[in-house]
């Protein structure tokens, strides 16, 4: 929807679930050694645009939806990476239950990790304080006053529809009391839809797309 679909006017892009773990894996390392990150070569395909299908380089929008999975709860939340303003939005479903501190500490290592991930790709400049070099951690707001989930399983879906609303400019509109059970058969009836629709029309998502091993092969053909 982000890349294809005419209607959606805000500049925005997505990560998918393995980028969290990469996040998580590598925080503590980067911590204490800035050079790491660079040898996560994967991680750094994702603000490239390299890493997935119908992606976008983060230098040309200006914002990042990620799909997180807490580490202590077996809970999704969106995080949404507003890059002019440097921060991360939390979106949890389930505030009754998880609360405001432990959101704000499960994304401390996307805080912290994302501004040196910027840095590395040259899309944003260290800033100069005392006279030494620093990447500030992107600050962290909790997004209330939405709506939230019944059911012990539904984050998912709020997470898929917080995104959908986020990039259709109108979370406001967004129904409450949410409907989950009604928006799952939505979402399989469209993925349905668009799996008919490429099975007829016979075209792929993104034909200009590289997959990592054909990129690999031609830098080492360029090499040779």
């Amino acid at each position: 929807m982000a890349t294809f679909n005419k209607e959606i006017r805000i500049k925005v892009t997505t990560t998918d679930s393995f980028f969290g773990g990469m996040v998580r894996g590598i925080y503590n390392a980067v911590v204490e050694d800035l050079n790491a990150l660079a040898r996560q070569v994967s991680l750094v395909e994702y603000p490239l645009g390299e890493y997935m299908h119908c992606n976008t380089p983060w230098a040309e929008i200006d914002h990042v939806l990620m799909p997180i999975r807490m580490g202590v709860h077996a809970h999704w939340i969106l995080g949404h990476l507003d890059i002019r303003n440097r921060c991360i939005n939390v979106y949890n479903s389930c505030w009754d239950t998880i609360r405001d501190r432990e959101v704000v500490a499960d994304v401390q290592s996307f805080a912290f990790v994302i501004p040196h991930l910027m840095a590395n790709i040259d899309v944003w400049q260290p800033v100069i304080v005392n006279g030494v070099q620093r990447i500030e951690p992107l600050v962290v707001n909790l997004v209330h006053d939405i709506p939230q989930q019944h059911i012990g399983t539904d984050c998912g879906v709020f997470v898929i529809k917080y995104a959908e609303y986020f990039m259709n400019d109108n979370m406001q509109c967004m129904p409450n009391p949410f409907d989950a059970t009604t928006e799952r058969t939505y979402l399989a009836s469209q993925l349905y839809k668009h799996g008919m629709h490429k099975m007829t029309e016979g075209y792929e998502s993104d034909p200009n797309f590289l997959s990592r091993r054909e990129r690999k092969a031609r830098k080492a053909a360029k090499k040779k």
